[in-house]
């Protein structure tokens, strides 16, 4: 300790600081260090927990994608599927349509034959009596020049007998 007082050192006091640095020490580490450290922890535990729910936050937007693309494939399958039945039903409509419609055309063709064949014989029948009852007429007239009136009606009645069957 003479040492330590050749040196200009007091040992009472030399003492006195250590203890009163180890009571500072021991309060500071108490009340400071050790909650200090804790929060430390706390966060570093809330940091790796953060980065476990990225993880599988990320490994479930993974999952999600793929089941979304494989959705996607699968209704992309059913759309097509769809298209190509539709396909084949318009296909059968149209064929429906065009028959119904030739159909349609081939009754309207039938019936216009139909109504021109019956106006051409309307027509005939109203053209024969027409001429037939002009051919008597004139003949009516020459006979009343040339005949006597019981020759003209014997005449006129065979003409007007064999007149139709000879213009049929």
């Amino acid at each position: 300790m003479e040492l330590l007082a050749k040196l200009g050192v007091d040992w009472k006091l030399l003492l006195a600081q250590v203890v009163n640095f180890s009571i500072i020490l021991g309060v500071l580490s108490f009340f400071i260090y050790r909650p200090l450290l804790n929060l430390l922890d706390e966060r570093r535990a809330r940091i790796a927990k953060a980065m476990e729910d990225a993880k599988r936050i990320e490994n479930q937007r993974t999952e999600m994608e793929a089941f979304r693309l494989q959705q996607m494939k699968k209704i992309d399958q059913e759309v097509g599927a769809f298209l190509q039945r539709a396909k084949g039903e318009a296909e059968v409509i149209k064929k429906q349509i065009l028959d119904a419609a030739k159909k349609e055309a081939e009754h309207a063709l039938a019936k216009g034959r139909q109504q021109l064949a019956d106006e051409r014989a309307t027509v005939f029948h109203e053209v024969q009596g027409t001429l037939t009852s002009v051919i008597v007429r004139m003949t009516e007239k020459i006979l009343e020049r040339e005949f006597s009136d019981q020759d003209q009606k014997r005449l006129v009645t065979a003409l007007q007998k064999e007149l139709p069957s000879h213009l049929s």
